[in-house]
């Protein structure tokens, strides 16, 4: 199966626990570190989870790449806003 370059294979918001910790973490708008993130929100691929974010429509960023990453959610309320949808349709479903 040949894939688009590009397009990564990414975990559903609303199904995975491990993207709702680290956007739980990260609603504070606040810059963190790949470190701060692993111990907040108990993942290790940090990296991944910002992308898989992203692919949800979230506006998660690594706004430096030199030592240490650092990470930060922008738009905090349009965030929050789209989490609480996501999760809403579980329940309706």
């Amino acid at each position: 199966m040949k894939r688009e370059p590009g397009k990564i294979h990414f975990a559903k918001y609303e199904d995975s626990e491990r993207l709702q910790r680290a956007l739980q973490l990260m609603l504070d708008g606040l810059a963190r570190t790949t470190r701060e993130i692993d111990r907040g929100a108990d993942i290790c691929a940090v990296n991944s989870a910002a992308c898989e974010l992203r692919a949800n429509g979230f506006d998660f960023r690594c706004i430096r790449r030199s030592r240490p990453a650092m990470y930060q959610l922008f738009n905090v309320d349009q965030a929050k806003h789209l989490s609480a949808s996501l999760l809403k349709k579980l329940v309706v479903a």
